[in-house]
């Protein structure tokens, strides 16, 4: 795993082991590359697609780990359309010390992490929603700083000009 992803990016390395005397030989590895990459020695993310229980349980210790939507294969969805909409959200984190850490870092999976199935359409799409999600971060801190500082037609001002400016781009385009 550490040949995989690069010794060089490897932030944490945890061993998880089962509580139950019974099973204490069963053992796995989770090596965590940034807040939404990981691999453990389980190869779930990898063979399957989904988030193995073993990186759950580091989210709750964990200094780097978090979750966000885009770590979901679309595929899991029941709706396509919800893959378009999910990865603006912000990465979650159980961890106080990782939610400071990483805050207002705009995050993209290591491509080693992600299962090879995935397209490079899909890749292109993960980036659009990081695009996505820093906009959309910066727009939420803008708002509240205008609401605050009783400012909010000065930033109202801009995103009439805005829109209007590539309205007109559009128009001209077509």
């Amino acid at each position: 795993m550490v040949a995989e992803v690069g010794e060089e990016n490897i932030q944490e390395v945890w061993k998880i082991t089962d509580m139950r005397p019974e099973n204490k030989k069963h053992m796995y590895f989770v090596v965590v590359i940034d807040p939404i990459s990981y691999l453990c020695s389980c190869m779930s993310n990898i063979s399957r697609g989904i988030i193995c229980r073993h990186y759950f349980r580091i989210m709750m210790n964990s200094a780097v780990a978090g979750f966000q939507i885009q770590m979901v294969p679309s595929r899991w969805y029941i709706d396509n359309q919800k893959d378009k909409d999910a990865a603006a959200e912000t990465c979650c984190f159980v961890n106080k010390e990782a939610a400071q850490n990483f805050l207002g870092v705009i995050l993209t999976p290591n491509p080693s992490t992600v299962p090879t199935t995935v397209t490079n359409a899909l890749r292109c799409a993960a980036k659009k929603k990081a695009k996505y999600g820093e906009v959309w971060g910066l727009a939420r801190q803008a708002a509240q700083l205008a609401v605050e500082h009783d400012s909010h037609n000065e930033i109202v001002g801009w995103l009439k000009q805005f829109i209007t400016r590539h309205k007109k781009i559009i128009i001209l385009r077509n």
